[in-house]
């Protein structure tokens, strides 16, 4: 049927020949993904390895003249694409001496564990599945093959073109682990989904959303009107698209909750959508209990249409599932008693990382690999020998291949260091642009958010979009929004004021939140600051959480990096912030104090009302009671002993 089904187990993605498998180049030298070739879709990278190039010619392409050198891979001499020598034009300038490569003759592998600069582990698990035609509007789907029916039919019952949904706990950690394999998302539960326009659109929203609370035993139907944002600049599409084309033909919806815990219950039918679930394949090491012990997971699905050809007209439906976490293996060893005196404390295998191992590979599977990032020089010991070792991108590093197609059967993968000469990988790609949000002001009626955004970029200015949410209770005042560049601040009328252009969309009380998105030029080697004052509102007591001294959650912003350069990158940190509470204990002191009064109120009349009142003697009354009472008592006697002598007399 033409679908495909590859698992990876990644800390990044490398791309090889599709017919010899000669390593070609990884995500690092990606820059644009929105080119097209002779075979459909392909990818423009900033360097690749491994390959023969051509003889120079002109050619006229749909955006402009170049003069380009076509491209084979130097083992099997299979053409891959071209390298531009010259552009003609000026805005195509950025694309000499970089190089296309077509999709459609490049396998995907991925990198299976990745040591952090903090000695810490990065793992990255990812599924792909396809469909055939059901990326179009009001598409049937008929056969559904591998693809997990229960995504299919909430796609198509609710019309949506893109859905992402991710889970995750803890923060990524950008300046010290550097970019992550993929978009981050903050701390909890963030969906957002192109929907196509209908006359149900928003009833589709809700629908999707308890759809998928269902689905994967999660809260998301709590996200409503208050919590829902249309993004203008933001959470572009993942997938092939006219821009004109589909702004009229589909709309963004947005939503998280950024409280919501994530668990085991997420993961278990996050697993069942898989077609061999755990049992076989990468899919087994997937252990709840390992997995929530980490420093930092994130799981997400991301269903999103791809072309199959150069003119887009034929497309699949991809479900694109993938888990990072990133595990501390000494953490870990000292929880479970294994570590001795300052040695092993770097070491690592499968088993202890998972506790568990890969038995069989899943027979479903096209593909099935395992990769490792290792250093090119040092006292180390891998078992068992990989497959292939390939030169990995970054400096003195490789690429271990592990093909569990070949031979899965118990495969341990282990990792020992001489503990004596071992040294942390600082060879590690930091970010050019990131940033740090924080609440300012004190007491119980105002504050502000404040945001410093860097730019380490010696000689570039960089374009951004800034994202923010900000929840109704928290009023804001677009008139006190103020722009620092390095601690100077910048007039709006000034031909130095970043932000070129600005979204705002003020919040309604109990309706909608308040939406900041602004269209922001870095300049280089600079730290950009963005302050706005609030003021906090009183709500009502009956909208407070259960545990209302914690603090309300406020979602994360987001940044997203618009370069013709390199690829969008965002990045995202959830904060708490704290309102004014009333007394609770208020409530409950008056409900005592009332059904006190009540009480004795009720007990004093209840008691007057059931007595029965009797008239107090005194002590000549009661003398007198008592001589009647003797009286009485001898004419008793004397009736008794009468009738005991006529009883007598009759028996005789």
């Amino acid at each position: 049927m033409g679908l495909t089904y590859r698992t990876y187990l990644e800390g990044s993605r490398v791309f090889g020949c599709s017919k010899c498998r000669t390593h070609l180049s990884t995500t690092e030298s990606i820059i644009s993904k929105a080119f097209q070739g002779q075979h459909g879709r392909a990818y423009l990278f900033d360097n690749v390895v491994n390959v023969e190039e051509g003889p120079s010619e002109d050619r006229h392409m749909t955006t402009g003249l170049h003069t380009v050198k076509d491209i084979s891979c130097s083992r099997c001499r299979a053409v891959l694409g071209w390298k531009y020598e010259k552009a003609y034009e000026q805005s195509q300038r950025y694309k000499e001496g970089r190089y296309i490569l077509e999709k459609q003759l490049l396998c995907e592998e991925s990198l299976t564990i990745k040591p952090l600069s903090d000695g810490k582990l990065l793992t990255h698990f990812q599924f792909s599945i396809q469909l055939e035609g059901a990326a179009r509007e009001g598409a049937r789907f008929n056969h559904y093959n591998l693809f997990p029916r229960a995504i299919g039919q909430i796609v198509q019952q609710y019309s949506a073109r893109e859905l992402h949904l991710t889970f995750t706990q803890g923060r990524w950690e950008y300046e010290k682990w550097g970019y992550p394999l993929s978009f981050s998302a903050g701390t909890g539960v963030e969906l957002w989904a192109w929907l196509w326009k209908n006359e149900k659109l928003d009833d589709n929203w809700k629908s999707l959303t308890n759809a998928l609370a269902g689905l994967f035993c999660a809260s998301l139907n709590f996200i409503d009107e208050t919590k829902t944002v249309q993004p203008q600049l933001s959470f572009r599409p993942e997938g092939p698209h006219n821009d004109t084309e589909l702004f009229d033909s589909a709309e963004l919806r947005s939503g998280s909750l950024p409280h919501e815990n994530v668990c085991t219950e997420n993961l278990t039918p996050w697993i069942k959508l898989l077609p061999c679930k755990s049992t076989a394949g990468i899919a087994s090491l997937l252990n709840g209990h390992e997995l929530y012990n980490s420093n930092f997971h994130s799981m997400s699905i991301n269903v999103r249409p791809i072309c199959q050809d150069s003119e887009c007209t034929h497309q699949k439906l991809e479900i694109l599932q993938t888990l990072s976490t990133v595990i501390n293996p000494v953490r870990n060893k000292e929880i479970r008693g294994i570590v001795e005196r300052f040695i092993g404390f770097s070491d690592w295998s499968l088993n202890e990382l998972y506790s568990r191992k890969i038995s069989r590979a899943c027979p479903l599977a096209k593909e099935s690999n395992l990769l490792l990032i290792i250093p090119e020089e040092g006292d180390f010991e891998i078992m068992p020998e990989a497959d292939q070792v390939i030169k990995g991108e970054t400096v003195n590093q490789n690429i271990a291949i592990y093909d569990l197609k070949k031979d899965p059967h118990n495969l341990e993968l282990s990792m020992k260091w001489n503990e004596s000469q071992f040294t942390y990988d600082n060879q590690v790609i930091l970010p050019r642009v990131f940033a740090h949000r924080y609440f300012s002001g004190y007491g119980q009626e105002r504050g502000g958010i404040k945001v410093n955004i860097f730019n380490k970029s010696p000689d570039l200015t960089i374009p951004i979009v800034y994202y923010d949410v900000i929840p109704w209770y928290l009023k804001l005042y677009l008139h006190t929004l103020k722009v620092k560049i390095n601690g100077v601040e910048v007039n709006s009328k000034s031909k130095d004021y970043p932000i070129k252009d600005l979204y705002y969309q003020p919040a309604v009380d109990r309706s909608r939140p308040a939406v900041i998105e602004a269209l922001i030029h870095l300049p280089s080697n600079s730290i950009t600051t963005l302050s706005i004052l609030f003021d906090k509102v009183f709500l009502k007591y009956t909208e407070h959480p259960p545990d209302p001294n914690r603090g309300f959650d406020v979602g994360p912003a987001v940044i997203t990096v618009i370069s013709s350069n390199e690829a969008e990158d965002n990045q995202k940190k959830a904060e708490g912030y704290g309102l004014p509470t009333p007394d609770f204990s208020m409530p409950y002191n008056v409900i005592t104090l009332t059904c006190t009064v009540l009480a004795l109120f009720f007990g004093s009349m209840f008691n007057l009302l059931t007595r029965q009142f009797v008239g107090l003697l005194t002590l000549n009354d009661e003398k007198i009671d008592e001589g009647k009472q003797d009286e009485n008592k001898d004419i008793v006697d004397r009736k008794n002993e009468g009738t005991e002598k006529q009883i007598l007399s009759e028996d005789k």
